[in-house]
């Protein structure tokens, strides 16, 4: 069953969970950190999420009550994967558990924009290539995988390309500035919420990578 995105007003933010499940001020019960949080998640353009963010029990089952009650508001979620598997208590250079993946599925089914590596793409979702990535999901998110060498392959609206390494060189500050520009250009995305294409606008969104890329070069 769809979601019916609710019309709601112009939202210029964003709203980093990771960080905010960390401040020592958020309660820790799931329906206390829900409600904490909420507020803020509904009056931001993106909720951005990470896999680190369902490491606790708790924070997962919140999320999870979050993206039930963001999604229908119009939040857009973006995945920015990260995977660090020290920080889940294991090896160095591990892959994800079948008990992480789990944890992580409702994110990656919630997401509009999905950033990631290769290896964290063929972890995760078991290819490095953006297009199946974006076919597997029901929601078709703009996918983003990052090589080893410093470029980017993209699928965005089934349509795929690639950034050069010598254009982007810093993607942190590429993510950032590319979520922070579609802030103010909401048309390019679709509405929020599984099942729903995700991508409205494909060669407006292709068009703000190159210009986020300029920024992190």
């Amino acid at each position: 069953m769809h979601l019916i995105p609710i019309q709601t007003e112009h939202h210029d933010s964003v709203f980093d969970c990771y960080q905010a499940l960390r401040s020592p001020s958020t309660p820790r019960s799931p329906a206390g950190i829900t409600e904490a949080l909420l507020p803020e998640i509904s009056n931001s353009f993106w909720l951005l999420v990470t896999s680190n963010a369902v490491i606790d029990a708790q924070d997962t089952q919140a999320l999870r009550m979050i993206l039930a009650r963001a999604l229908p508001r119009g939040v857009s979620v973006a995945l920015d994967v990260t995977w660090q598997p020290q920080r889940w208590s294991l090896p160095e250079r591990s892959a994800p558990t079948a008990e992480v993946l789990r944890r992580f599925r409702p994110l990656s089914q919630a997401a509009q924009l999905i950033r990631c590596t290769r290896g964290e793409a063929e972890a995760f979702f078991g290819s490095d290539d953006p297009v199946r990535v974006h076919e597997t999901l029901a929601q078709r998110p703009a996918v983003l995988i990052s090589g080893p060498a410093g470029g980017l392959d993209w699928c965005i609206g089934g349509r795929r390309g690639r950034l050069d390494p010598s254009m982007l060189q810093d993607h942190a500050v590429f993510l950032a500035r590319l979520l922070d520009n579609l802030c103010t250009q909401p048309q390019l995305l679709g509405s929020a919420g599984p099942g729903i294409d995700a991508v409205a606008d494909p060669d407006g969104l292709a068009e703000q990578l190159l210009i986020a890329a300029g920024c992190a070069s």
